[in-house]
């Protein structure tokens, strides 16, 4: 049997727990945890979860990061449905912008509560 295709209904709490590493705010263990359980409670592993994160909501959201005015309450499930597209998976990752290695290192954070 095999899996039913991603929805964005479906892929929007993954989305919205990826998208707390782009807000402009202070994060801590308690954030990274939080990520990691709402991942693992919608059976995502690390790999596929890592996949989502760079393929799909690190296109949209990195700019939030250089951003001086940058969203620190988040984005709405309209805005994220209406932003975010369910992508093509590839294995190769950005890895030479400032934005691109502080994510790197959160998602690690994020990893280490898998």
């Amino acid at each position: 049997m095999t899996e039913p295709e991603p929805t964005p209904e479906s892929r929007l709490p993954i989305w919205q727990a990826l998208s707390e590493l782009f807000l402009d705010t202070e994060q801590d263990e308690q954030t990274w945890a939080t990520i990691a359980q709402t991942l693992k409670r919608y059976y995502i592993g690390a790999d596929e979860a890592e996949a989502i994160l760079w393929n799909e909501v690190y296109p949209v959201l990195n700019s939030n990061l250089m951003s001086i005015t940058g969203e620190w309450a988040g984005w709405s499930d309209n805005w994220l449905r209406e932003n975010l597209a369910i992508r093509p998976h590839t294995r190769s990752k950005p890895r030479f912008s400032i934005v691109a290695r502080m994510v790197a290192k959160d998602w690690q954070r994020v990893l280490a509560h898998y």
